[in-house]
């Protein structure tokens, strides 16, 4: 674990409770006709949503070399058994980290993180893969300041397809379309109410 919690870069807080969340799963019998690779790999995943990292499964399954199936069922075992404290993952922590991976200008990111929270605050991310609604943030924010970043290349580092991105720039699209005509009904209402008086 401790190779692994290196290996991304983990600070030894995080690390420390990757290894405590190990052994209460050792403690409570857990470890019994599972690999203990994928229960430890679980575990430092479940630190890291537990603090708040936005880390993906895919990236921690590689690190620890075992398959990301295998990470997901060992972590629904962990925080079933052992009911782990981690809030749900927001597109919005994950701008950040997509948006330095993809080498975007602050002014993308900063867009992209605005994409997110106003779609977040309307509950349209409800259900979506939080990297892919990320990363689909960033492509339409990168298109909207200039810089061509491609569907495929906001896909690769969101570990999504680029129909994922295409599927979540449409919902975003339609969320512009209504915060746009609730933009011009109150632009309107306000126009009729200054003529009334």
């Amino acid at each position: 674990m401790r190779r692994l919690a290196s290996a991304l870069e983990l600070s030894d807080s995080v690390r420390d409770q990757a290894c405590q969340l190990f052994r209460s799963a050792q403690n409570e019998d857990l470890l019994r006709g599972r690999s203990i690779e994928a229960i430890a790999a679980a575990s430092v995943y479940g630190a890291c949503r537990c603090n708040g990292l936005s880390r993906l499964v895919g990236e921690v399954s590689e690190m620890a070399r075992v398959t990301e199936s295998g990470v997901t069922n060992a972590y629904k075992t962990l925080n079933e058994e052992l009911g782990l404290p981690a809030e749900p993952v927001s597109p919005s922590m994950f701008v950040p980290r997509l948006a330095s991976d993809l080498e975007c200008p602050d002014e993308v990111r900063q867009r992209a993180r605005t994409l997110a929270e106003q779609a977040e605050k309307r509950g349209v991310t409800t259900g979506v893969h939080p990297a892919g609604f990320a990363a689909a943030c960033l492509y339409k924010a990168g298109r909207e300041e200039g810089r061509w970043l491609t569907q495929s290349e906001a896909a690769d580092v969101a570990n999504v397809s680029t129909t994922t991105i295409r599927n979540h720039c449409d919902v975003l699209q339609q969320f512009d379309n209504v915060q746009r005509a609730d933009c011009a009904t109150s632009a309107s209402r306000e126009i009729r109410a200054q003529s009334s008086r």
